[in-house]
C-alpha cells in the first residue's frame, strides 16, 4: 500500500461555518468534499503541470485505485482499519462511492 499523506487546512471562522453548514445540509463529509475538490482540480489541471514520467505513473495508479474503490476514509484510517479494508477490497466487490464526483 502506498504511503498516505495528510494535509492541514486553515479557514477563517466565517469560511468554516459556511462550509460546515453546507456539508451538514447536504449530508457531505467535510473531508470527503475537500478530497473531491482536490481530485477535480487534479483532473482539470494536471496536464498543464510539468511532472516526471515516474510521478505521472504514480498519479495514474492512485486515480485507478480510487476509481476501483481501493481507498479508506480518514475516519477508517484513524480507527486503524485502513490497511485491512484496502486489502479486503481487492478480494471483494467494488465499494460503493460515498461521495460521487459531480
Amino acid at each position: 500500500m502506498e504511503e498516505i499523506k495528510s494535509l492541514s487546512l486553515r479557514l477563517t471562522s466565517e469560511e468554516y461555518l459556511a462550509f460546515d453548514a453546507i456539508c451538514k445540509e447536504r449530508g457531505y463529509s467535510k473531508t470527503g468534499k475537500i478530497r473531491e475538490y482536490i481530485r477535480n482540480l487534479i483532473k482539470e489541471e494536471i496536464e498543464a503541470v510539468n511532472i516526471s514520467a515516474k510521478e505521472w505513473t504514480a498519479i495514474e495508479k492512485g486515480i485507478t485505485e480510487i476509481e476501483k474503490g481501493e481507498y479508506v476514509t480518514l475516519e477508517e484510517l484513524k480507527r486503524g482499519v485502513g490497511s485491512k479494508k484496502v486489502a479486503d477490497s481487492k478480494n471483494s466487490k467494488k465499494r460503493p462511492e460515498k461521495h460521487p464526483i459531480t
